[in-house]
C-alpha cells in the first residue's frame, strides 16, 4: 500500500477514508484522538499552524494532502509543497478561490447565485464572516455597528434564508464531477449559542433535476475558473427556487465521510486519481437514495472531564508532538486492520479518558446510518444525548 500524509485541524475522517482506499495514512492534526492513533501514526500539532512544517518534514517520504484549516494559510501550503508532493490545490489556487470578491465575480459572470458581499452596508440582513475561517467559526448576524465597520479580516455577506447544504465534487483539467450533496446541521439545530457553527451533516440529499444541473454547472465553472484539482466542497443555501453558493472549501470536507458511508465510494481514491493522473470518475447520482448517513459533532456545554464510559471514551496510544526532533524514531507501529474491513463507527474522534474539555469545544463525533434522513437524525440526537449524560455524570 502507498503512504499518504494527511494534515489539518482534524484528519480522522480522511485517514480512515485513505485506509479504506488502500493507502497507509500518516496524520498531523490538533487532536490525535484515540481512534486515529489506533489506526495510524498520529502527530499532534501543538503550535498551530507552524508545527505542520516541522511535522511534514519528519513524515515519511511521499505525497500529502490537507483537510480543514490549512486552506486559510496559502503561504504555509506553498512552503509545505516544497517538502513533499502535494495532492490538492496549490497556494495560488487557495488565495483566489477563498477570496470572496474573486468568487463573486466568477459566479456573476456565469450567472450563478452568490449572496452579495460588502465592506459596509446601509441596512438589511447581513452576516459577519471571517475571511480566514472554517466550520462556521466566527460567523454571526451583523449588528448595527458591524454594518459601518466590520471586524478586521471579516466581510459582510447578505443573509439568505433557506436550507444549509454542502455539495461534494472532484475536479481535474478544468472539469468537475458532482459526487453528491448533504444537508448541514448547524448550531441552531441543537440550540447552541453559535447558531452558524458546523455541527454535522446528513445525506445524500435528494436533489431535483434542475438542482443537479445547477450544481454540475457550478462545479465546472469553479474547476475551470480557479483550476481546482482533486476533492472539493461547496457550501450553499438551498431555497425553493435557487442554489446560492456561500463559500468554496478546496479540500476534503467534514461532510465527505457521510457521503462515503451512504454510497460506498472511496473519495480518497477519486482524489488521488484526479491529482495524480487527471482522471475523473463516472458517478451517476441516484434519483431516490435508499441508504442515508449522518454525523453530528457533540460540543461541551460546560467544562468537563471525559470519563471511562464506553463506547465513546477509550484509552489510546499516546500521541507525539510535531516539535519532537526524533518523532520519526519514536513512533510506535499502530495496529494494522484490513483497510477494506474497517467498520463504520457509531462514535468517532474519541478523546482519552481523563481529558479535560472546555465549554464550547468539541468532545466527540456521533455517526449513524438508516433508511431515511429522519431516522438518521433521530439516531444522531439519541447518541448525542448519551454523550451529554455521561459528561454530566463526570462533571
Amino acid at each position: 500500500m502507498s503512504g499518504l500524509t494527511i494534515l489539518g485541524t482534524s484528519t480522522r475522517a480522511a485517514a480512515f477514508s485513505a485506509a479504506r482506499s488502500g493507502f497507509t495514512p500518516y496524520s498531523l492534526d490538533a487532536f490525535a484522538d484515540c481512534d486515529l492513533t489506533e489506526l495510524c501514526p498520529a502527530v499532534r500539532i501543538v503550535r498551530y499552524p507552524q508545527d505542520f512544517f516541522v511535522g511534514l518534514g519528519n513524515a515519511p517520504q511521499g505525497p500529502w494532502m490537507y483537510t480543514g484549516g490549512p486552506e486559510n494559510h496559502p503561504r504555509l501550503v506553498a512552503r509545505l509543497a516544497r517538502l513533499r508532493p502535494l495532492w490538492g490545490n496549490a497556494a495560488e489556487v487557495l488565495a483566489a478561490v477563498r477570496d470572496p470578491w474573486q468568487l463573486a465575480a466568477a459566479l456573476a459572470e456565469a450567472q450563478l447565485s452568490y449572496p452579495e458581499v460588502a465592506r459596509s452596508a446601509a441596512g438589511g440582513a447581513w452576516l459577519v464572516k471571517p475571511l480566514f475561517g472554517s466550520a462556521g467559526l466566527g460567523v454571526r448576524r451583523a449588528s448595527g455597528r458591524d454594518l459601518d465597520t466590520p471586524p478586521r479580516n471579516a466581510v459582510l455577506q447578505h443573509y439568505i434564508e433557506g436550507q444549509s447544504c454542502s455539495a461534494a465534487f472532484v475536479a481535474a483539467g478544468g472539469r468537475a464531477v458532482l459526487l453528491g450533496a448533504t444537508r448541514q446541521l448547524v448550531g441552531r439545530d441543537f440550540g447552541l449559542a453559535r447558531e452558524f457553527l458546523y455541527a454535522g451533516s446528513i445525506g445524500p440529499l435528494a436533489l431535483r433535476e434542475v438542482e443537479q444541473a445547477t450544481l454540475r454547472r457550478l462545479g465546472d465553472v469553479l474547476a475551470q475558473r480557479f483550476a481546482l484539482v482533486g476533492f472539493f466542497g461547496v457550501d450553499f443555501i438551498r431555497t425553493a427556487t435557487d442554489i446560492w453558493t456561500v463559500e468554496v472549501n478546496p479540500r476534503y470536507t467534514a461532510s465527505a465521510e457521510v457521503l462515503e458511508r451512504a454510497t460506498g465510494l472511496h473519495f480518497i481514491t477519486l482524489h488521488a486519481e484526479a491529482c495524480q493522473h487527471g482522471r475523473l470518475p463516472d458517478v451517476p447520482l441516484p434519483d431516490s437514495p435508499r441508504t442515508f448517513a449522518g454525523k453530528a459533532i457533540v460540543y461541551a456545554t460546560h467544562d468537563c472531564v471525559v470519563g471511562a464510559h464506553k463506547p465513546w471514551s477509550v484509552r489510546g496510544r499516546e500521541s507525539l508532538t510535531a516539535t519532537d526532533s526524533a518523532v520519526a524514531d519514536k513512533l510506535i507501529p499502530p495496529k494494522t486492520p484490513d483497510p477494506f474491513g474497517l467498520q463504520w463507527p457509531s462514535f468517532a474522534d474519541l478523546p482519552p479518558a481523563g481529558q479535560r474539555i472546555a465549554a464550547g469545544h468539541p468532545v466527540v463525533t456521533v455517526l449513524a446510518d438508516g433508511p431515511s434522513p429522519d431516522i438518521v437524525e433521530a439516531t444522531l440526537r439519541e447518541r448525542r444525548e448519551t454523550v451529554h449524560r455521561d459528561l454530566d455524570r463526570t462533571g
